[in-house]
């Protein structure tokens, strides 16, 4: 996605299909978070528990999140079964049905041509069967080494999650959470009046709400200005992530 932001690659007529990538960024983002409970041991069960917080923090809406999430107002068997649906059923079906939208509309409009690329000179492929069978291989190859890692190291399930038993020392989310999970942690308590945790989750918010509607900001090809402020916002955003992720482990 990144590649497709700096190279403005979102620009009419691909808005939608932009929007559609960045839904399913979301999509897999929460079957990282759903699946991570799945194992019900204690790292899984007090990330969760952390996750669930965060989200109960958000203004209006909080309560009524945690407790959907939850199935309730704790963690228990109920929220185990609730993210095995969403696991399971709810988000690859949102998925199919995302991912055949964004599928169509890069078949209709095509890859984007760099601007200072002639496009009568980029080789065009057939998506069926050409494109299709070539991508096939090689999602047969990463299947083929996920199943050979996982038969080769497989993954315990650990310690049995204990609710009552104080969470693990240093206890931390899988890295694709790290950035915004540091972010938290570093955020002083009160900022301006507010708590500022729920300023960092409004702004980590209204980010998301950003990312989705660049193509609505960026419309005009001929705006130089508005296009390098959004590629500068774009380089301090990675610098960020990068930087707080490092830092996370290393903290």
């Amino acid at each position: 996605m990144f590649s497709v932001y700096f190279m403005k690659a979102y620009r009419s007529p691909r808005e939608i299909t932009w929007v559609t990538g960045a839904l399913l960024l979301f999509i897999f983002l929460g079957f990282g978070f759903s699946g991570y409970l799945l194992p019900w041991n204690k790292l899984a069960f007090f990330a969760t528990k952390v996750g669930t917080d965060i989200a109960g923090v958000v203004p209006g809406v909080g309560h009524f999140l945690l407790r959907f999430l939850r199935g309730g107002d704790d963690v228990t068997g109920a929220t185990l079964t609730r993210f095995y649906g969403f696991h399971v059923a709810v988000l690859p079906a949102i998925t199919t049905a995302v991912l055949g939208l964004h599928a169509l509309l890069v078949q209709k409009h095509g890859m984007s041509v760099p601007p200072g690329v002639d496009p009568a000179t980029v080789k065009r492929m057939k998506f069926v069967p050409n494109f299709l069978l070539r991508d096939l291989i090689g999602w047969i190859l990463a299947i083929g080494i996920l199943a050979a890692l996982a038969a080769i190291f497989p993954w315990e399930l650990g310690e049995k999650a204990d609710p009552f038993a104080p969470a693990p020392a240093g206890i931390r989310p899988e890295w694709y959470f790290l950035f915004m999970f540091q972010t938290l942690k570093l955020i002083p308590a009160k900022v301006l009046g507010m708590d500022g945790e729920v300023i960092a989750i409004l702004a980590f918010g209204l980010g998301g709400l950003a990312w989705v509607v660049v193509p609505f900001l960026d419309r005009a090809p001929g705006d130089r200005r508005r296009s390098r402020v959004l590629t500068i916002a774009g380089v301090i955003v990675v610098i960020y992530v990068v930087a707080m992720t490092v830092y996370g482990y290393l903290a």
